[in-house]
């Protein structure tokens, strides 16, 4: 559970251990450190070509990008926390979600986001099936994890997703829209009017953009 032969990159931390098929660490979300994920300009998920973090720690509680979010190819994704040494999936999909790309491909293939430009209106561009497991019921940005709303159903997790021109999340976990709590919940999540990265009011990971969790962070893989 560390660096292994079956690692396809050095700077990136490979979990062999849960089903024998091998999960990749891609990138973590927090919230105590620096913003950057949920930079105004929203140039993270678009323009890093070197890594950044600690991309070997899984345990760490800072942002991190690993060269694998751009080169590491796959079919599912799963997020787990932090504070789990054992990477128990929080949410898993289970509709070969990521299609054979690299995470950086699926993201920004919805679009371009940058420099506050809105991505959607009351919709998400994209949706994969998931399940919930471990603490998920507890953790930061699954509040709406049994909720089913007009944007969104519960066993979902939506890309670049708006409320009403209101706001947004770039992975929306759960359900959303007037009765699930709108669409600021999950990762990389704003409370901007238009669904964009030009608010004040930012968070790499929650349940709403006001409410801010900062004693773990959330870690995304693929496989």
């Amino acid at each position: 559970m560390s660096m292994f032969p079956f690692c396809p990159l050095r700077q990136a931390y490979c979990d062999m251990t849960v089903d024998g098929q091998g999960w990749t660490l891609i990138a973590r979300f927090s919230n105590k450190d620096s913003k950057y994920w949920m930079q105004n300009d929203g140039s993270w998920w678009y323009d890093k070509t070197g890594a950044a973090g600690d991309t070997t720690d899984p345990s760490s509680n800072t942002d991190m990008i690993s060269p694998a979010f751009w080169l590491v190819s796959g079919r599912e994704l799963k997020i787990t926390r932090s504070d789990d040494p054992q990477h128990t999936a929080l949410l898993q999909t289970t509709d070969d979600c990521v299609g054979g790309q690299s995470f950086r491909s699926k993201i920004t293939s919805y679009g371009n986001f940058r420099h506050g430009k809105v991505w959607a209106s009351s919709k998400c561009r994209g949706r994969c099936t998931i399940q919930y497991g471990g603490q998920y019921r507890t953790t930061s940005g699954f509040s709406q994890a049994s909720c089913n709303g007009n944007i969104q159903s519960a066993k979902r997790i939506g890309f670049w997703c708006d409320w009403s021109s209101g706001d947004g999340a770039v992975m929306m976990i759960g359900g959303g829209g007037s009765n699930c709590a709108r669409a600021d919940h999950g990762i990389g999540i704003t409370e901007d009017d238009a669904a964009s990265f030009n608010d004040y009011y930012e968070q790499d990971f929650g349940n709403s953009a006001y409410s801010i969790t900062n004693g773990y962070s959330l870690n995304l893989w693929i496989r």
